[in-house]
């Protein structure tokens, strides 16, 4: 586990905030080896001006709780898209940010300018009385203009819709009953009014840009609060004079009159917006005809009813919201405030959902706002998704108490919805069957390759899971599809000691291609990092002690069969786990939403991670190691500060160690297959396996073979050196610490006494 001590050296290496800021604050259920940005402590959002109450929202989004007299709530992210299009055929509305396969249900777009592609989307609320008032905040994901968005909120303050009017103020095009008052709010100034739009008061707006929020404070006077209210809220676009909606704008770019002029409606809850939603009215008629298709044995045993879950697959949780939209009845959505809780300042805990739901954390990149699009037609492996906020998808199973974690790493074009839209059997089985939380990344874009801000976002949701939850952290799986495939290879290979086994679903074992050599990566993925530091081919001895259960169709065209083989013929060679499941039938694209990855899944079981092997393999791309980002494979089991000599695109390190006193049991290769798997998805099987024997008696030296290293250190008591000889053989001049000893040599053969 990370302790206190570990930040601190950390500190002193540059590489972490100040132990004040960081080593309290780190988790205990982070698994001993993650870097530094996973150890970084997470920034603290600034509590908005003219907010007299402590912070504490929820991190689940679709949740809310109270705390020390306001009710918080959390909203779903980019989730800001307006109504459904009719029959519910999802639209592209991110533009090309999404690349497709993360499609949006609202149709709704942005003009250009300040409204960074993001302008109306609710963060968090919140509702407050301290006797002489009420408060009532909205906090916005984007808030590079404060006269871009406004913010309705409609009070039943008698809990009876048989009161009050039904239409919504300022021109917002939607219906809910019994209003009986509203606060139309922008940066310009808050407006109450009554059941019939008459104005009660004018008030002003309390703007935070740093705290990205409006707050308004409303003297009892002017409204006086008891008993139970339901509360509404809805957010869109300000028009000029910021005392009502502006028309929205709706592909291609246009603002179009007579349409809902709500991008996005507050107090949806978990419940509301599952991952997989067929209960509204826009995807009713799909839903129906997914029901038959998974009904008939034939169908329903290949998955066919997959291929309708582009309608009722709800990646940005918003698909509730889009069909309510497209009726223009807001009505299923509210939250009911009891004022005398309120008043006694009641703190309830913060709801942990079990099943699936979104949570967010606090990034500590600086990447800008909203959300940009792809530059050119192409993937660009930028980050898209800018926000200081990010979500990610978790699946809690049902049964509570330490669990293990499997990430499930998403595809090219996807998002962190995608194996809840598109996959639930999928994630049944990885998670709820197996006792096992699940994880998907946003990764800020749908084509980040998993390097750099990627990279780092994953680090970061790593370290907010083992915030929130009791992790096992020696049962850890990683898996994907694809893009999340080739993170099976990439983060498992630079991290060997953190996982316990890996699975890749139809991944490329080199980053933009699945082409196998001599072919270069593919030019629409080109990239530095991709181009020259994307073949994972070289590194697959690091994943020694990580077997390695692979799922391949064989008529995959984006990421040809060809390429896995060889990449398994590396393990072969190497004498290395893996079980490979070949499908004959299945392409790259069906093979996805099939969600039919029975075998592939029983083979990963629920294995531990090996803590500290004898002997250890690691070869690595320096140029990937980013300080300014806690980024780098430079830890592995008991070897650490690793540093490179030559640090430039495509170069390789590596370091072979043994270790005679932590002596590793004699292994037996057993290789079956192919071996035909029946089943509605017939699978060809081909595993390398081990049986393991008795480990010979332990003695004290040790061995270590540089190439390309300027630096490695030896976690003694881990490699189990008491006292005995150690055995250099670099390509170059070298340091090699030994415990707290750090000794020069020169390239060559040297010998070292250490821990006498």
């Amino acid at each position: 586990m990370a302790t206190v001590l570990a930040a601190a050296v950390l500190v002193l290496a540059g590489l972490a905030v100040p132990p004040a800021a960081a080593a309290p604050s780190v988790p205990d259920d982070l698994p001993d080896g993650v870097p530094a940005a996973a150890l970084r402590a997470e920034p603290e959002l600034p509590a908005p001006a003219g907010w007299p109450f402590p912070e504490g929202a929820p991190r689940t989004s679709g949740t809310g709780r109270l705390v020390a007299g306001a009710a918080l709530w959390s909203d779903f992210l980019y989730d800001d898209r307006g109504p459904a299009a009719p029959l519910g055929a999802p639209l592209n509305a991110q533009g090309p940010a999404s690349v497709g396969l993360a499609p949006t249900q609202g149709v709704y777009s942005y003009p250009p300018g300040p409204a960074h592609g993001n302008g109306a989307d609710v963060f968090r609320t919140g509702i407050g009385s301290d006797g002489a008032a009420t408060y009532w905040r909205v906090d916005w994901n984007t808030l590079a203009d404060p006269v871009v968005p406004i913010a309705a909120w409609t009070f039943d303050t008698d809990d009876d819709p048989r009161t009050g009017t039904a239409e919504w103020p300022a021109a917002a095009g939607v219906r809910s009953p019994g209003i009986d008052r509203a606060l139309v709010v922008s940066s310009r100034g808050a407006r109450l009014l009554d059941a019939d739009g008459g104005l009660l008061a004018e008030l002003p707006t309390t703007v935070d840009t740093a705290a990205r929020s409006f707050v308004v404070r409303v003297p009892r006077a002017a409204l006086d609060v008891d008993g139970t209210w339901r509360v509404r809220l809805a957010a869109g676009l300000a028009d000029a004079a910021g005392t009502g909606f502006a028309p929205p704008t709706v592909l291609p770019g246009a603002a179009v009159p007579g349409l809902p002029r709500v991008y996005n409606v507050a107090f949806r809850s978990v419940e509301q917006e599952p991952p997989v939603h067929t209960s509204g009215l826009t995807d009713a008629l799909v839903a129906r005809l997914q029901e038959l298709t998974a009904a008939a044995p034939l169908l329903g045993g290949l998955g066919a009813d997959g291929a309708f879950r582009a309608v009722t697959g709800n990646f940005w949780l918003e698909d509730a919201q889009a069909d309510a939209l497209a009726l223009g009845d807001v009505s299923p959505f509210s939250s009911e405030v009891d004022w005398a809780a309120l008043a006694s300042g009641v703190t309830t805990p913060e709801s942990r959902p079990t099943g699936y739901s979104n949570r967010w954390y606090v990034s500590r990149l600086a990447l800008g706002d909203g959300i940009v699009p792809q530059a050119g037609p192409a993937v660009d492996l930028r980050p898209n998704y800018l926000g200081r906020v990010q979500p990610y998808a978790v699946y809690v199973p049902t049964d509570g108490g330490e669990l293990p974690l499997t990430w499930v790493m998403h595809s090219l074009g996807g998002n962190h919805n995608q194996y809840g839209a598109l996959n639930p059997r999928l994630l049944e089985q990885l998670c709820e069957d197996r006792g096992s939380i699940c994880a998907t990344t946003l990764g800020h874009g749908p084509d980040g390759w998993y390097y750099a801000e990627a990279e780092a976002d994953y680090w970061q949701v790593w370290r907010a899971l083992a915030e929130a939850y009791e992790l096992d952290t020696e049962r850890t799986v990683m898996s994907g599809y694809s893009m999340g495939g080739w993170a099976s290879y990439k983060l498992t290979f630079e991290h060997p000691d953190l996982f316990a086994a890996a699975m890749p679903l139809a991944g490329p074992p080199r980053c933009g291609s699945g082409l196998g050599d001599p072919v270069p990566p593919l030019a629409l993925n080109s990239d530095e990092r991709c181009d020259a530091s994307g073949d994972t081919g070289p590194l697959v001895g690091n994943a020694r002690w990580v077997p390695y259960s692979i799922g391949h169709g064989a008529a995959d065209l984006l990421v040809p069969v060809t390429a896995v083989q060889q990449q398994v013929g590396r393990f072969d060679a190497l004498g290395q786990r893996y079980v490979l499941h070949v499908y004959p039938g299945e392409d790259h694209v069906a093979f996805a939403v099939q969600d039919r990855f029975d075998a592939v899944v029983a083979e990963v079981g629920s294995p531990a991670r090996v803590r500290d092997p004898g002997r250890i393999s690691h070869t690595w791309y320096p140029s990937l190691t980013d300080d300014s980002l806690g980024l780098g494979a430079t830890t592995v089991y008991w070897l650490g500060g690793l540093a490179a000599r030559d640090t430039g695109p495509g170069r390789l390190a590596s370091v072979e160690a043994v270790s005679a006193a932590r002596p590793d049991p004699a292994v037996t290769e057993r290789r079956t297959g192919p071996t035909l798997v029946p089943g509605p998805l017939p699978a060809l099987r081909t595993a390398l396996e081990w049986v393991l024997g008795e480990a010979p008696e332990p003695s004290q030296r040790l061995e270590l073979v540089l190439h390309n290293v300027v630096a490695v250190s030896v976690d003694l008591e881990r490699a189990g050196l008491r006292c005995g000889p150690v055995s250099v053989t670099s390509d170059g001049p070298v340091t090699v610490t030994l415990g707290i000893r750090a000794v020069d040599l020169p390239a060559g053969r040297s010998t070292l006494q250490a821990g006498c």
